[in-house]
């Protein structure tokens, strides 16, 4: 688990921004929030995921984290295109430090 310990609370971070932000889209009611929402929630998934498989020293957590900092990514150039509403802004940036912290090279 130290080893994971960075993407660890990384993920956990990502996780909960992710809720907020899918949370708050879903409230204002937009298709044109959409894909956010759609990305937001795989995206907690994959992170809550990754805190799992950390949290027991699986095997597999590498190969999980290199998916997770993918899914992240792509989360982040999407609500990265409505930062002007702060729980996309503050999610985008969540989800880029989590992408960096499973991108590392074990």
């Amino acid at each position: 688990m130290k080893k994971f310990k960075l993407a660890f609370d990384a993920c956990l971070a990502c996780f909960g921004a992710c809720e907020v932000c899918a949370a708050n889209c879903i409230e204002m009611n937009d298709k044109n929030h959409l894909n956010c929402i759609l990305l937001c929630r795989d995206c907690a998934e994959i992170c809550i995921l990754c805190v799992k498989f950390c949290s027991r020293n699986s095997g597999f957590s590498t190969a999980l984290m290199k998916l997770c900092a993918k899914i992240c990514t792509a989360c982040a150039v999407e609500c990265e295109k409505f930062a002007h509403h702060a729980h996309c802004r503050e999610c985008a940036e969540s989800c880029r430090k989590c992408a960096a912290a499973c991108s590392f090279k074990w």
